[in-house]
């Protein structure tokens, strides 16, 4: 993580505030060197968040899960944005968006998440799993998994299936 002095007052903090960015790396193992390196809010706007402004650093991204998908790229699960952004592995360049306020994808009927963890490619990147954490804070009644099928050719997004907590 990242803090640095922005301007909050779209996301109803003061003119001058202090936020906190995510940061993911690839480094090498043993040297520690860096190899790759993206910043969030070199990228993503902080009125994508969901988050509420408490008057303390206000943690617009959250990052709290990261995968290498079928085509080498990295698959970023921020939580307070309820978004999974496919990013660029050699740019950092944002490739797409799914959910969150800015999707690229159309969400199809159950694929909406909220404050979700671990997003993770299946079937060659045909499908993605996420732990949709919608019941803390409470968006929904209860979290669940959701298995969604992304048609990366029309953008949409399908539900494929959700498993509950009975």
């Amino acid at each position: 993580y990242e803090i640095r002095t922005v301007n909050l007052s779209r996301v109803g903090g003061p003119s001058t505030g202090k936020v906190i960015g995510g940061i993911v790396q690839e480094i090498a193992i043993p040297t520690a060197r860096v190899l790759f390196e993206w910043r969030s809010l070199d990228h993503v706007a902080i009125d994508e968040a969901y988050t509420p402004y408490t008057g303390h650093a206000y943690d617009c991204f959250h990052i709290n899960s990261v995968d290498v998908d079928a085509d080498g790229n990295l698959l970023v699960s921020a939580r307070n944005t309820w978004a999974v952004y496919k990013l660029h592995r050699e740019t950092g360049r944002v490739i797409w968006r799914l959910g969150g306020k800015r999707s690229d994808f159309q969400m199809g009927p159950g694929t909406r998440f909220a404050w979700q963890h671990d997003a993770r490619h299946h079937d060659e990147g045909r499908l993605l799993s996420i732990f949709d954490n919608s019941a803390a804070p409470p968006v929904a009644p209860e979290s669940r998994v959701l298995l969604i099928e992304l048609d990366r050719r029309d953008r949409r997004a399908r539900l494929v299936r959700q498993y509950s907590h009975p």
